[in-house]
Protein backbone atom coordinates (compact mmCIF):
# COMPACT_ATOMS: atom_id res chain seq x y z
CA UNK A 1 0.00 0.00 0.00
CA UNK A 2 1.07 3.53 -0.46
CA UNK A 3 -0.02 6.89 -0.11
CA UNK A 4 0.01 9.15 -2.87
CA UNK A 5 -1.45 11.96 -1.97
CA UNK A 6 -2.32 14.13 1.41
CA UNK A 7 -3.55 17.52 1.84
CA UNK A 8 -5.43 19.02 4.34
CA UNK A 9 -8.73 17.40 4.45
CA UNK A 10 -8.16 14.61 2.36
CA UNK A 11 -5.73 11.75 1.67
CA UNK A 12 -5.23 8.99 -1.50
CA UNK A 13 -4.03 5.45 -0.97
CA UNK A 14 -3.17 3.50 -3.16
CA UNK A 15 -3.24 -0.69 -2.40
CA UNK A 16 -3.92 -3.73 -4.48
CA UNK A 17 -7.55 -5.32 -5.15
CA UNK A 18 -6.92 -7.63 -2.30
CA UNK A 19 -6.81 -5.02 0.48
CA UNK A 20 -9.96 -3.22 1.99
CA UNK A 21 -12.25 -5.54 -0.24
CA UNK A 22 -15.39 -5.33 2.18
CA UNK A 23 -14.86 -1.02 2.07
CA UNK A 24 -17.35 0.75 1.19
CA UNK A 25 -18.25 4.53 1.07
CA UNK A 26 -18.40 6.51 4.52
CA UNK A 27 -16.71 3.63 6.20
CA UNK A 28 -14.13 4.84 8.65
CA UNK A 29 -10.15 4.03 8.48
CA UNK A 30 -7.49 4.69 10.15
CA UNK A 31 -4.16 6.19 8.63
CA UNK A 32 -0.96 5.83 10.75
CA UNK A 33 2.70 5.84 10.26
CA UNK A 34 3.60 4.50 14.01
CA UNK A 35 3.70 7.74 15.53
CA UNK A 36 0.45 9.84 14.11
CA UNK A 37 -2.91 8.67 13.38
CA UNK A 38 -5.51 10.19 11.28
CA UNK A 39 -9.15 8.84 11.35
CA UNK A 40 -10.60 8.94 7.81
CA UNK A 41 -14.11 8.84 6.37
CA UNK A 42 -13.70 6.87 2.66
CA UNK A 43 -15.63 9.43 -0.07
CA UNK A 44 -14.53 7.81 -3.39
CA UNK A 45 -12.99 3.96 -4.14
CA UNK A 46 -11.27 3.83 -8.16
CA UNK A 47 -10.14 0.54 -9.37
CA UNK A 48 -7.79 1.44 -12.08
CA UNK A 49 -5.64 -0.30 -14.97
CA UNK A 50 -2.17 -0.57 -16.01
CA UNK A 51 -2.48 3.05 -17.50
CA UNK A 52 -2.78 4.34 -13.81
CA UNK A 53 -0.01 7.16 -13.74
CA UNK A 54 1.17 6.72 -10.32
CA UNK A 55 1.69 2.77 -10.95
CA UNK A 56 4.81 1.29 -11.33
CA UNK A 57 5.67 -1.65 -13.18
CA UNK A 58 6.73 -3.90 -10.26
CA UNK A 59 3.91 -2.95 -8.76
CA UNK A 60 1.28 -3.93 -11.83
CA UNK A 61 3.50 -7.02 -12.85
CA UNK A 62 2.09 -8.64 -9.31
CA UNK A 63 -1.10 -7.62 -9.92
CA UNK A 64 -3.63 -6.77 -13.03
CA UNK A 65 -5.25 -3.56 -11.33
CA UNK A 66 -5.33 -1.45 -8.15
CA UNK A 67 -7.53 0.43 -6.22
CA UNK A 68 -7.35 4.04 -5.37
CA UNK A 69 -9.34 5.07 -1.73
CA UNK A 70 -9.72 8.55 -1.37
CA UNK A 71 -10.50 9.83 2.31
CA UNK A 72 -11.65 13.02 4.21
CA UNK A 73 -9.22 13.61 7.29
CA UNK A 74 -12.37 14.11 9.98
CA UNK A 75 -9.12 13.88 12.86
CA UNK A 76 -6.66 12.20 14.85
CA UNK A 77 -5.99 9.80 17.47
CA UNK A 78 -4.69 11.19 20.26
CA UNK A 79 -3.80 9.09 23.71
CA UNK A 80 -5.83 6.64 22.63
CA UNK A 81 -8.96 8.86 22.15
CA UNK A 82 -10.43 10.60 18.86
CA UNK A 83 -9.97 14.29 18.64
CA UNK A 84 -10.92 16.71 15.91
CA UNK A 85 -7.81 18.21 16.50
CA UNK A 86 -4.86 17.38 13.93
CA UNK A 87 -1.58 17.74 15.63
CA UNK A 88 1.08 16.46 12.84
CA UNK A 89 0.28 14.79 9.83
CA UNK A 90 2.00 11.29 9.11
CA UNK A 91 4.66 10.99 6.81
CA UNK A 92 3.71 8.96 3.19
CA UNK A 93 5.35 5.82 4.91
CA UNK A 94 1.74 4.83 6.39
CA UNK A 95 -0.46 1.49 7.33
CA UNK A 96 -4.26 1.53 7.09
CA UNK A 97 -6.57 -0.20 8.59
CA UNK A 98 -10.47 -0.60 8.66
CA UNK A 99 -11.77 0.52 12.11
CA UNK A 100 -13.91 -2.08 13.72
CA UNK A 101 -16.35 -1.79 16.31
CA UNK A 102 -13.88 -2.51 19.02
CA UNK A 103 -11.54 -0.13 17.74
CA UNK A 104 -14.39 2.80 17.53
CA UNK A 105 -16.02 2.20 20.91
CA UNK A 106 -12.45 2.44 22.28
CA UNK A 107 -11.57 5.91 20.55
CA UNK A 108 -15.02 7.69 21.77
CA UNK A 109 -14.17 9.60 25.07
CA UNK A 110 -18.25 9.70 26.31
CA UNK A 111 -19.37 10.00 29.58
CA UNK A 112 -22.86 8.97 29.50
CA UNK A 113 -23.54 11.23 32.76
CA UNK A 114 -22.94 14.25 30.73
CA UNK A 115 -25.22 13.68 28.45
CA UNK A 116 -28.13 11.51 26.25
CA UNK A 117 -28.50 8.72 24.21
CA UNK A 118 -30.22 10.03 20.63
CA UNK A 119 -29.92 7.24 18.73
CA UNK A 120 -27.10 4.48 17.53
CA UNK A 121 -24.14 5.45 15.23
CA UNK A 122 -25.44 3.25 11.91
CA UNK A 123 -22.36 1.38 10.98
CA UNK A 124 -21.33 0.36 14.51
CA UNK A 125 -24.24 -0.24 15.84
CA UNK A 126 -23.37 1.06 19.25
CA UNK A 127 -24.66 4.05 21.37
CA UNK A 128 -24.42 7.52 20.12
CA UNK A 129 -24.46 10.06 22.87
CA UNK A 130 -24.18 14.05 22.99
CA UNK A 131 -22.49 15.94 25.67
CA UNK A 132 -25.70 17.74 27.00
CA UNK A 133 -23.51 20.88 28.03
CA UNK A 134 -21.54 21.27 24.78
CA UNK A 135 -24.85 21.12 23.16
CA UNK A 136 -27.09 23.59 24.86
CA UNK A 137 -24.43 26.25 26.57
CA UNK A 138 -23.75 27.04 22.80
CA UNK A 139 -26.34 27.34 19.80
CA UNK A 140 -27.62 24.54 18.02
CA UNK A 141 -29.22 23.81 15.23
CA UNK A 142 -31.19 21.48 12.68
CA UNK A 143 -31.50 21.37 9.28
CA UNK A 144 -33.10 18.90 6.77
CA UNK A 145 -35.68 18.60 3.67
CA UNK A 146 -39.79 18.37 4.85
CA UNK A 147 -39.92 14.63 5.78
CA UNK A 148 -36.37 13.53 7.24
CA UNK A 149 -37.24 13.44 10.22
CA UNK A 150 -36.51 16.69 11.72
CA UNK A 151 -39.75 16.95 14.18
CA UNK A 152 -38.65 12.97 15.52
CA UNK A 153 -35.21 14.44 16.35
CA UNK A 154 -36.30 17.57 17.98
CA UNK A 155 -38.95 15.56 19.85
CA UNK A 156 -36.26 13.35 21.15
CA UNK A 157 -33.95 15.86 22.22
CA UNK A 158 -37.03 17.55 24.26
CA UNK A 159 -37.68 13.72 25.68
CA UNK A 160 -34.36 13.39 27.44
CA UNK A 161 -33.88 16.80 27.82
CA UNK A 162 -38.02 16.42 29.74
CA UNK A 163 -36.12 13.86 32.24
CA UNK A 164 -34.23 16.65 34.15
CA UNK A 165 -35.81 18.19 36.97
CA UNK A 166 -34.63 21.70 35.86
CA UNK A 167 -34.97 22.00 32.51
CA UNK A 168 -36.37 24.72 30.89
CA UNK A 169 -36.89 24.86 27.09
CA UNK A 170 -39.38 27.08 25.21
CA UNK A 171 -40.78 25.90 22.27
CA UNK A 172 -41.74 28.14 19.67
CA UNK A 173 -44.42 25.43 17.88
CA UNK A 174 -46.05 27.07 14.78
CA UNK A 175 -48.35 23.98 13.02
CA UNK A 176 -48.69 22.62 16.50
CA UNK A 177 -46.90 19.76 16.43
CA UNK A 178 -45.99 19.36 19.97
CA UNK A 179 -49.08 20.19 21.86
CA UNK A 180 -49.76 16.77 23.18
CA UNK A 181 -46.40 16.10 25.11
CA UNK A 182 -47.34 15.04 28.22
CA UNK A 183 -44.12 16.51 30.11
CA UNK A 184 -44.19 19.89 28.47
CA UNK A 185 -47.02 22.68 29.53
CA UNK A 186 -48.86 23.72 26.04
CA UNK A 187 -49.65 27.36 26.07
CA UNK A 188 -52.22 27.81 23.27
CA UNK A 189 -52.44 31.05 22.27
CA UNK A 190 -55.79 31.71 20.86
CA UNK A 191 -59.15 31.39 23.20
CA UNK A 192 -57.44 29.00 25.62
CA UNK A 193 -54.86 31.59 26.06
CA UNK A 194 -54.56 35.42 25.33
CA UNK A 195 -52.01 37.49 24.58
CA UNK A 196 -52.85 40.98 25.18
CA UNK A 197 -51.70 43.54 22.43
CA UNK A 198 -49.90 46.01 24.95
CA UNK A 199 -47.54 42.67 25.59
CA UNK A 200 -46.17 43.19 22.19
CA UNK A 201 -44.88 47.10 23.43
CA UNK A 202 -45.99 50.66 21.82
CA UNK A 203 -43.47 50.40 18.60
CA UNK A 204 -44.66 46.93 17.42
CA UNK A 205 -48.37 47.39 17.66
CA UNK A 206 -47.95 50.05 15.47
CA UNK A 207 -46.30 47.74 12.96
CA UNK A 208 -47.29 44.29 13.32
CA UNK A 209 -51.04 44.59 14.98
CA UNK A 210 -51.99 48.22 13.03
CA UNK A 211 -49.54 47.67 9.83
CA UNK A 212 -48.60 51.05 10.28
CA UNK A 213 -44.93 51.81 8.44
CA UNK A 214 -42.82 53.88 10.51
CA UNK A 215 -40.43 55.13 8.01
CA UNK A 216 -43.24 56.69 5.54
CA UNK A 217 -46.60 57.10 7.56
CA UNK A 218 -44.98 59.87 10.03
CA UNK A 219 -48.26 61.61 10.35
CA UNK A 220 -50.29 58.40 11.57
CA UNK A 221 -47.28 57.62 13.95
CA UNK A 222 -47.96 60.62 15.20
CA UNK A 223 -51.26 60.49 16.17
CA UNK A 224 -50.41 57.61 17.53
CA UNK A 225 -47.63 58.40 19.73
CA UNK A 226 -49.79 61.41 21.35
CA UNK A 227 -52.63 58.82 21.87
CA UNK A 228 -50.46 56.22 23.34
CA UNK A 229 -48.98 59.06 25.86
CA UNK A 230 -52.26 60.15 26.85
CA UNK A 231 -53.34 56.84 27.92
CA UNK A 232 -49.68 56.23 29.53
CA UNK A 233 -47.86 59.05 30.73
CA UNK A 234 -45.32 57.20 31.94
CA UNK A 235 -45.33 54.72 29.01
CA UNK A 236 -42.57 53.07 26.89
CA UNK A 237 -42.22 52.67 23.35
CA UNK A 238 -40.11 49.54 23.69
CA UNK A 239 -41.74 47.85 26.98
CA UNK A 240 -45.08 46.29 27.76
CA UNK A 241 -46.89 48.81 29.06
CA UNK A 242 -50.55 48.09 29.38
CA UNK A 243 -53.22 50.68 27.65
CA UNK A 244 -56.88 49.86 26.70
CA UNK A 245 -57.06 49.52 23.16
CA UNK A 246 -60.74 50.39 22.49
CA UNK A 247 -59.78 53.86 24.28
CA UNK A 248 -56.77 54.45 21.86
CA UNK A 249 -58.87 54.05 18.91
CA UNK A 250 -61.45 56.23 20.53
CA UNK A 251 -58.64 58.94 21.03
CA UNK A 252 -58.06 58.42 17.02
CA UNK A 253 -61.44 58.97 15.77
CA UNK A 254 -61.73 62.63 17.80
CA UNK A 255 -58.27 63.32 16.04
CA UNK A 256 -59.17 62.37 12.85
CA UNK A 257 -62.61 64.44 13.50
CA UNK A 258 -60.71 67.63 15.20
CA UNK A 259 -61.54 70.99 14.55
CA UNK A 260 -59.52 73.89 16.17
CA UNK A 261 -61.30 77.18 17.05
CA UNK A 262 -59.37 79.85 15.46
CA UNK A 263 -60.09 82.45 18.50
CA UNK A 264 -61.85 84.31 15.77
CA UNK A 265 -65.99 84.64 15.27
CA UNK A 266 -68.30 85.00 12.33
CA UNK A 267 -69.50 88.62 12.17
CA UNK A 268 -72.16 87.45 9.16
CA UNK A 269 -74.15 84.92 7.27
CA UNK A 270 -76.02 82.28 9.66
CA UNK A 271 -72.92 81.41 11.73
CA UNK A 272 -72.99 85.17 12.58
CA UNK A 273 -71.65 84.96 16.13
CA UNK A 274 -70.30 81.41 16.19
CA UNK A 275 -66.57 80.53 16.65
CA UNK A 276 -64.43 79.97 13.23
CA UNK A 277 -62.99 76.73 13.24
CA UNK A 278 -60.19 75.13 10.89
CA UNK A 279 -59.17 71.43 10.74
CA UNK A 280 -57.14 69.74 12.99
CA UNK A 281 -53.27 68.65 12.25
CA UNK A 282 -54.93 64.83 11.78
CA UNK A 283 -58.10 65.62 10.40
CA UNK A 284 -59.55 62.90 7.76
CA UNK A 285 -55.52 61.48 7.58
CA UNK A 286 -56.09 58.40 10.26
CA UNK A 287 -59.07 56.75 8.73
CA UNK A 288 -56.74 53.65 7.54
CA UNK A 289 -55.31 52.77 10.60
CA UNK A 290 -59.10 53.27 12.33
CA UNK A 291 -60.74 51.07 10.22
CA UNK A 292 -57.65 48.59 10.64
CA UNK A 293 -58.46 49.33 14.44
CA UNK A 294 -61.92 48.04 13.67
CA UNK A 295 -61.04 45.47 12.05
CA UNK A 296 -58.70 43.69 14.52
CA UNK A 297 -61.45 44.13 17.04
CA UNK A 298 -64.13 42.74 15.19
CA UNK A 299 -62.60 39.54 13.71
CA UNK A 300 -62.94 36.41 16.20
CA UNK A 301 -59.49 35.01 14.89
CA UNK A 302 -57.70 38.07 16.84
CA UNK A 303 -59.85 38.27 19.50
CA UNK A 304 -56.87 36.92 22.15
CA UNK A 305 -55.00 40.17 21.14
CA UNK A 306 -57.70 42.14 23.20
CA UNK A 307 -58.81 41.52 26.97
CA UNK A 308 -59.22 44.23 29.17
CA UNK A 309 -56.01 43.23 31.30
CA UNK A 310 -53.97 44.98 34.27
CA UNK A 311 -50.13 45.44 33.96
CA UNK A 312 -49.91 42.85 36.59
CA UNK A 313 -50.74 40.15 34.02
CA UNK A 314 -47.26 40.33 32.57
CA UNK A 315 -46.00 38.42 35.33
CA UNK A 316 -48.60 35.61 34.76
CA UNK A 317 -47.76 35.41 31.62
CA UNK A 318 -43.73 35.41 32.21
CA UNK A 319 -44.57 32.96 35.00
CA UNK A 320 -46.26 30.31 32.62
CA UNK A 321 -43.71 31.08 30.09
CA UNK A 322 -40.63 30.95 31.56
CA UNK A 323 -41.20 28.90 34.54
CA UNK A 324 -39.38 25.46 34.94
CA UNK A 325 -41.49 23.89 36.81
CA UNK A 326 -42.56 21.69 33.57
CA UNK A 327 -39.14 21.39 31.41
CA UNK A 328 -40.46 22.27 28.45
CA UNK A 329 -43.40 25.19 27.76
CA UNK A 330 -45.08 24.68 24.14
CA UNK A 331 -45.96 28.11 22.84
CA UNK A 332 -49.00 26.50 20.30
CA UNK A 333 -49.35 28.45 17.48
CA UNK A 334 -51.45 27.06 15.39
CA UNK A 335 -54.47 28.86 15.67
CA UNK A 336 -52.76 32.30 15.21
CA UNK A 337 -53.50 34.45 11.77
CA UNK A 338 -50.37 34.22 10.28
CA UNK A 339 -49.43 38.19 10.50
CA UNK A 340 -49.80 37.81 14.21
CA UNK A 341 -48.04 34.63 14.68
CA UNK A 342 -44.78 35.72 13.67
CA UNK A 343 -44.37 39.17 15.56
CA UNK A 344 -45.37 37.37 18.53
CA UNK A 345 -42.82 35.33 18.55
CA UNK A 346 -40.46 37.75 18.37
CA UNK A 347 -42.41 39.75 21.33
CA UNK A 348 -42.03 36.45 23.58
CA UNK A 349 -38.73 36.29 22.80
CA UNK A 350 -38.14 40.04 23.39
CA UNK A 351 -39.49 38.99 26.64
CA UNK A 352 -38.18 36.03 27.97
CA UNK A 353 -34.47 37.70 27.08
CA UNK A 354 -35.07 40.76 28.51
CA UNK A 355 -36.26 38.99 32.01
CA UNK A 356 -33.08 36.56 31.65
CA UNK A 357 -30.40 39.85 31.16
CA UNK A 358 -31.74 40.96 34.80
CA UNK A 359 -30.56 37.98 36.44
CA UNK A 360 -26.95 37.58 38.35
CA UNK A 361 -24.59 34.72 37.50
CA UNK A 362 -25.32 33.27 40.55
CA UNK A 363 -29.10 33.28 40.15
CA UNK A 364 -29.23 31.88 36.66
CA UNK A 365 -31.51 29.57 35.38
CA UNK A 366 -30.32 28.25 31.70
CA UNK A 367 -33.16 28.79 28.84
CA UNK A 368 -33.33 27.04 25.59
CA UNK A 369 -35.92 28.51 22.51
CA UNK A 370 -36.34 26.14 20.12
CA UNK A 371 -37.26 27.68 16.94
CA UNK A 372 -39.53 25.99 14.86
CA UNK A 373 -39.82 26.66 11.22
CA UNK A 374 -36.78 29.16 12.15
CA UNK A 375 -36.48 30.79 8.40
CA UNK A 376 -40.13 32.35 8.63
CA UNK A 377 -38.94 34.63 11.14
CA UNK A 378 -35.39 34.98 11.23
CA UNK A 379 -34.51 34.72 8.08
CA UNK A 380 -31.66 35.99 5.88
CA UNK A 381 -33.19 38.53 3.75
CA UNK A 382 -31.67 42.49 4.11
CA UNK A 383 -35.69 43.21 2.51
CA UNK A 384 -37.25 43.79 5.94
CA UNK A 385 -39.66 46.33 7.31
CA UNK A 386 -38.44 47.81 10.72
CA UNK A 387 -40.71 46.17 12.91
CA UNK A 388 -39.16 42.89 11.20
CA UNK A 389 -35.77 44.44 11.21
CA UNK A 390 -36.27 44.92 15.19
CA UNK A 391 -37.59 41.29 15.54
CA UNK A 392 -34.28 39.61 14.07
CA UNK A 393 -31.94 42.49 15.84
CA UNK A 394 -33.26 40.32 19.14
CA UNK A 395 -32.44 36.91 17.94
CA UNK A 396 -29.20 38.23 16.58
CA UNK A 397 -28.65 39.67 20.05
CA UNK A 398 -29.26 36.65 21.57
CA UNK A 399 -26.98 34.87 19.24
CA UNK A 400 -24.16 36.86 20.29
CA UNK A 401 -24.52 37.73 23.83
CA UNK A 402 -27.42 35.10 24.91
CA UNK A 403 -24.65 32.61 26.27
CA UNK A 404 -23.64 34.95 28.96
CA UNK A 405 -27.19 35.05 30.37
CA UNK A 406 -28.02 31.66 30.19
CA UNK A 407 -30.12 31.69 26.93
CA UNK A 408 -29.46 30.26 23.99
CA UNK A 409 -31.08 29.24 20.36
CA UNK A 410 -31.85 25.92 18.61
CA UNK A 411 -33.22 26.56 15.11
CA UNK A 412 -35.12 24.13 13.13
CA UNK A 413 -35.39 24.82 9.44
CA UNK A 414 -35.86 23.07 5.97
CA UNK A 415 -34.31 25.52 4.26
CA UNK A 416 -30.97 26.44 5.52
CA UNK A 417 -30.02 29.05 3.10
CA UNK A 418 -32.89 31.29 4.34
CA UNK A 419 -31.68 31.17 7.92
CA UNK A 420 -29.98 34.20 9.14
CA UNK A 421 -26.25 34.16 8.91
CA UNK A 422 -25.47 36.33 12.05
CA UNK A 423 -27.20 33.38 13.67
CA UNK A 424 -25.97 30.68 11.73
CA UNK A 425 -22.73 31.35 12.08
CA UNK A 426 -22.93 31.24 16.43
CA UNK A 427 -24.19 28.15 16.49
CA UNK A 428 -21.69 25.24 17.68
CA UNK A 429 -23.20 22.27 16.33
CA UNK A 430 -25.73 21.42 13.56
CA UNK A 431 -27.51 18.32 13.26
CA UNK A 432 -28.23 17.65 9.70
CA UNK A 433 -30.86 15.19 8.23
CA UNK A 434 -31.50 14.22 4.16
CA UNK A 435 -30.33 17.97 1.90
CA UNK A 436 -30.66 17.87 -1.54
CA UNK A 437 -30.54 21.94 -2.82
CA UNK A 438 -27.08 22.20 -3.54
CA UNK A 439 -27.74 26.04 -1.52
CA UNK A 440 -28.93 24.44 1.35
CA UNK A 441 -26.10 21.97 1.77
CA UNK A 442 -23.61 25.17 0.48
CA UNK A 443 -24.72 26.97 3.75
CA UNK A 444 -24.06 24.31 6.27
CA UNK A 445 -21.04 23.65 4.68
CA UNK A 446 -19.62 27.22 4.93
CA UNK A 447 -20.18 27.05 8.90
CA UNK A 448 -18.17 23.81 9.38
CA UNK A 449 -14.76 23.62 9.92
CA UNK A 450 -12.29 22.27 6.96
CA UNK A 451 -12.31 18.44 6.85
CA UNK A 452 -16.35 18.35 8.15
CA UNK A 453 -17.97 19.95 4.37
CA UNK A 454 -17.78 16.78 3.01
CA UNK A 455 -20.14 14.67 5.37
CA UNK A 456 -22.48 17.06 4.49
CA UNK A 457 -22.65 15.33 1.00
CA UNK A 458 -23.01 12.06 1.95
CA UNK A 459 -26.81 13.00 3.80
CA UNK A 460 -28.65 13.36 0.48
CA UNK A 461 -28.94 9.54 0.38
CA UNK A 462 -30.29 9.61 4.15
CA UNK A 463 -33.41 7.84 4.96
CA UNK A 464 -36.20 9.76 7.32
CA UNK A 465 -34.74 10.00 11.00
CA UNK A 466 -30.66 9.57 9.70
CA UNK A 467 -28.73 12.49 10.76
CA UNK A 468 -24.76 13.61 10.96
CA UNK A 469 -24.15 15.62 14.23
CA UNK A 470 -21.18 17.67 13.47
CA UNK A 471 -20.05 20.01 16.40
CA UNK A 472 -18.37 19.86 19.85
CA UNK A 473 -21.29 17.92 21.51
CA UNK A 474 -20.38 14.60 19.52
CA UNK A 475 -17.00 12.90 19.52
CA UNK A 476 -17.35 11.74 15.90
CA UNK A 477 -19.63 13.16 13.06
CA UNK A 478 -20.87 9.92 11.66
CA UNK A 479 -24.29 8.61 10.58
CA UNK A 480 -26.62 8.25 13.55
CA UNK A 481 -30.22 6.47 13.47
CA UNK A 482 -32.25 8.39 15.56
CA UNK A 483 -34.32 6.63 18.13
CA UNK A 484 -37.83 7.56 17.91
CA UNK A 485 -39.48 9.10 21.13
CA UNK A 486 -42.05 7.38 23.26
CA UNK A 487 -44.01 10.68 22.70
CA UNK A 488 -43.87 11.28 19.07
CA UNK A 489 -44.29 14.49 17.05
CA UNK A 490 -48.14 15.26 15.51
CA UNK A 491 -46.70 14.76 11.77
CA UNK A 492 -48.67 16.62 8.69
CA UNK A 493 -47.19 14.05 6.32
CA UNK A 494 -50.16 12.19 4.78
CA UNK A 495 -49.96 9.01 2.42
CA UNK A 496 -51.72 10.47 -0.41
CA UNK A 497 -51.79 6.84 -2.42
CA UNK A 498 -53.25 5.07 1.06
CA UNK A 499 -55.63 7.54 1.68
CA UNK A 500 -56.64 7.61 -2.05
CA UNK A 501 -57.26 3.89 -1.95
CA UNK A 502 -59.57 3.88 0.74
CA UNK A 503 -63.24 3.87 -0.10
CA UNK A 504 -65.39 6.90 1.74
CA UNK A 505 -66.70 10.20 1.29
CA UNK A 506 -65.49 13.91 2.50
CA UNK A 507 -67.34 15.05 5.71
CA UNK A 508 -66.64 18.49 4.07
CA UNK A 509 -69.53 20.42 5.78
CA UNK A 510 -67.49 19.30 8.86
CA UNK A 511 -64.22 21.34 7.66
CA UNK A 512 -66.36 24.55 5.73
CA UNK A 513 -67.97 25.18 9.21
CA UNK A 514 -64.57 25.05 11.27
CA UNK A 515 -63.28 27.39 8.69
CA UNK A 516 -65.99 29.52 8.70
CA UNK A 517 -65.63 29.84 12.59
CA UNK A 518 -61.64 30.61 12.46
Amino acid sequence: MKLIKIISDKVQIKTDQTEFKEVRINDLLSISDGRHELVTCVTSITDTDISDPFADEDFIAERLSVKVVECSIIGSILNGRFSSAIEQYPSTDIVAREIDREAFERMLSVDPGQGFCIGGYAAYECPAWINGNKFFQRHACIVGNTGSGKSETVAKILEEAGKLPGANLIVFDIHGEYSDLSYARNIKIGEEFHFPVWLFGFQDVAADILKVKEESSTVVMSALRKCYYQLCPDGRENRPVQFDFQKMLDLLEGLNAEEVMTGEIYKTGDKAGTAKTVKGDFYGKLSGVINTMKDRLSDRRYSFLFFEDQQSYLKKVLHLIMDNDRPVKNIDLSEVPHDVAIPLIGAIAKLVYGVQRTYGPEEIIPVTLVCDEAHVYIPNDFQLSASEKRMLGTFEEIAKEGRKFGMTLFPASQRPSELNKTIMAQCANFIVSKLNNENDKSMIKGMLPAGDESVIDSTTTFRPGEVIIVGDAVPIPLKIQVCLAKERPQSRTIDFWDEWSRAGSIDLDKGIDAYMRL
